[in-house]
């Protein structure tokens, strides 16, 4: 396969950050409409907040001011739910509307105060993802501190309800709602008092941000106090390793759990789960040198690697992004690019230059021109293509190893 000049896939990734972003501000996450897009895949022709959140910033640090602002708007103005609640759900269909089919009231089954208020965020494939929110905002502070934006008028309201919905959605010590990981994969439900650190981490990362950009406001800050609260809780647990999901006190009663074991439960919690280097970048709630979280990254390399250095998500990843008649197929994952360009991120502020770019490198010497959401051993099998994260990934690690 050609080597892959990075000067051009610079400009290949410029491009297709472009055609990500859509008139109406919309950043879809694959625009599933382009003649190199697979036809054997799913379609990610979906605007995912935590997805455009990451474009956002590679697109900051290639000039590409107008794609932040226009979708900074989008999320405001078009987000269907969004200026009630505060949050956002897992995905949206271009013009802004809700992507997902309503189930009867009836069939959902949460507390009914729950239910009545938030029933818009219980559809049939819809998701409440808490990072998301945490996500925007460490987007928007990008950009405002990108750019040197003093004027935060045009940003204001968006940063409030933003920061809000975190907080509405936070009570007691725990989120009122039930809510998912970042892989879309893993649900908390009200009753426990479970958290998913990578979520966890960008919630607070987000209201530190949203605090210092419009001062401190009491419930903004309660609640970035009792979140830190549970981030010590969870690093200060007597364990090794940083798990990927955090459990306060006992999870033994089977009404907490729907019925699994809560030893499966908790060996499911310490998989080492390759979102937690965003504990380091971009929520900086960790330094790169801090001993537990190498400690984590050491057993993500050992145990996530696959094919002499591609990185998965983690151990038992089964979702390849495949689709047949309608049904998704999940015939077992590949490696991620975005990953191994976040490990490059990590080494490269933990001053470890020289496998920063053997991370960087090893996506570039397995593909054509676009960058893929996997990459599999077996080149019969095709993956979502290009998808707009990964190229982000890339520009953004590109810039943490100087070549931007």
């Amino acid at each position: 396969m050609k080597k892959l000049n990075i000067k051009e896939l610079i400009r290949i990734s410029k491009n297709v950050i472009k055609d990500s972003s859509l008139e109406n501000g919309a950043i879809v996450a694959a625009n599933s409409s382009k003649s190199v897009y697979p036809a054997a895949t799913q379609d990610y022709r979906y605007v995912w907040i935590r997805d455009a959140s990451y474009i956002c910033i590679a697109a900051d640090l290639l000039g590409l001011k107008d794609i932040p602002e226009r979708f900074f708007d989008w999320c405001l103005n078009r987000a269907e739910g969004f200026k009630d609640t505060g949050f956002f759900l897992n995905a949206y269909h271009v013009n802004g509307t809700i992507a997902g089919t309503l189930i009867p009231p009836a069939v959902v089954k949460v507390p009914l105060k729950v239910r009545d208020k938030y029933i818009h965020v219980i559809h049939h494939g819809t998701q409440f993802q808490p990072d998301q929110n945490g996500s925007l905002l460490i987007a928007i502070g990008h950009h405002v501190k990108h750019f040197g934006i003093r004027d935060l008028s045009e940003y204001e309201t968006l940063i409030q309800k933003t920061a809000s919905g975190i907080c509405g959605s936070w009570k007691n010590g725990k989120f009122v709602l039930p809510h998912f990981d970042l892989w879309e994969e893993r649900c908390i439900l009200p009753a426990q008092k479970r958290y998913h650190i990578y979520s966890l981490a960008m919630c607070i990362a987000g209201l530190r941000i949203a605090i210092k950009l419009l001062g401190k406001k009491k419930k903004w800050t309660q609640t970035e106090k009792e979140m830190s609260n549970v981030f010590s809780d969870a690093y200060s647990s007597s364990t090794k390793l940083i798990p990927r999901t955090y459990s306060a006190g006992s999870i033994s009663r089977r009404s907490e759990t729907c019925g699994e074991p809560a030893e499966s439960i908790r060996k499911d919690d310490y998989q080492p789960d390759a979102s937690l280097l965003g504990l380091v970048y971009p929520s900086m709630m960790l330094t790169a040198f801090d001993e537990k979280m190498k400690a984590t990254v050491r057993e993500m390399i050992k145990r996530n690697t696959i094919y002499n250095g591609g990185l998965m998500r983690y151990p038992g990843d089964v979702y390849c992004g495949g689709v047949n008649k309608g049904w998704v197929t999940l015939t077992g994952a590949g490696a991620w690019p975005l990953l191994n360009f976040w490990m490059a991120i990590y080494l490269c502020l933990c001053g470890d230059r020289k496998n920063a770019e053997k991370y960087f490198r090893w996506p570039l010497e397995r593909i054509n021109r676009n960058i893929p959401e996997q990459i599999f051993k077996s080149k019969t099998r095709l993956s979502i293509c290009p998808l707009v994260w990964s190229h982000s990934m890339f520009i953004i690690a590109a810039r943490f190893l100087e070549y931007l």
